[in-house]
Formats: C-alpha cells, structure tokens, sequence
C-alpha cells in the first residue's frame, strides 16, 4: 500500500519541480549584438510574470551560457507606462539584488504584471559570447529561497576591436 502512495506522489512532486512560475520561458526570441571590446551591451533576457496577490523577491542570479570573456552585471527592469498607455519593459533599470514586485490581488493575471531581468555584457576579448538561460534565486510570498532556470529571449554578443559590421545568423539571400 505504501508503494502505491509513493508512485503518485513523486508524479506531483516532480510537476512542480518543472512548474518554472514565476519566469517566462521558454525563448520566444533571439538578438544578435556586435560591439566593440569594453562596450557593454544589455538585452532584457529574462521576464517575470507574478500571478495576482504574489509577491516575487529577487535573491540574485547567474548567466549561463558562453560567458569566458566577458563581464556580466544584472538589473531588474520595471515597467514603464508611456503616455500613450502601452507599457514597455527594459528603459529603467534598478539593482537586481534586493529587488521584489508585488501584484494586487485584485489585479488580472497576465502580461501587465511583467517585469524583466536584463544582462549587460561588457566583452573583454575577441570572441561570440552567449546566455542561454538564467540560473535565478528568488523569494515567492515570503517563503524559502527558489533557485529556476529559464530564459525568455537568447542573447549573443559578437566582439572584436572594431566591432564587427555584423554579427549572427545571415538572412536569407
């Protein structure tokens, strides 16, 4: 009888171990930077969507990817609500540590509750450097720390002094 109990409990478990609530992930896209070396470039790589009445605070994060050569810095990005009343999510950046958002209970779910990771690259060396996804340690409602992985958008960074004219996959001819 204990068998029996254990089965369907490890299949539950297992589900939540692969929810990956808060983040938004699987990619949707990709964005291809030249630069030169020492310039930093950021990409808004990651999106957090909190669920009404959540609470979401950030603990820290790591890149993971093709990094060796580069230094890597975090921001957390609000959104900013323009005039016209759209929403973009990438224009201000605040520290990531320490960061947390709140969505009212009385909100409705969905992408108004968004909120991004960017990663600023700043390449060292010649080379391509990319993230393939975001290791991030977090908070959910107070709780114990969460550590997912995802990523909503890749980032690759192509470097050289000077910048490459172009960089990533050619277009079709």
């Amino acid at each position: 009888m204990k068998r029996l109990l254990a089965v369907p409990l490890l299949v539950v478990l297992a589900g939540c171990s692969a929810d990956p609530y808060p983040l938004l992930s699987p990619p949707g896209a990709s964005t291809w930077n030249p630069a030169a070396i020492g310039t930093p470039v950021r990409n808004v790589v990651l999106y957090l969507q909190p669920r009404p009445g959540d609470r979401v605070e950030i603990i820290g994060a790591e890149a993971v990817g093709t990094l060796a050569g580069t230094d890597v810095r975090f921001y957390f990005s609000p959104p900013v609500l323009r005039a016209d009343g759209s929403r973009t999510i990438g224009d201000k950046l605040e520290p990531l540590v320490g960061a947390s958002v709140a969505v009212d209970s009385r909100a409705s779910p969905g992408p108004d509750n968004d909120v991004g990771i960017v990663v600023e690259l700043t390449p060292r060396t010649t080379g391509t450097f990319s993230v393939t996804a975001i290791r991030l340690h977090f908070r959910l409602n107070g709780g114990p720390e969460q550590v997912k992985e995802g990523i909503s958008q890749l980032f690759t960074l192509c470097a050289a002094d000077p910048a490459p004219k172009d960089c990533g996959p050619t277009p079709p001819g």
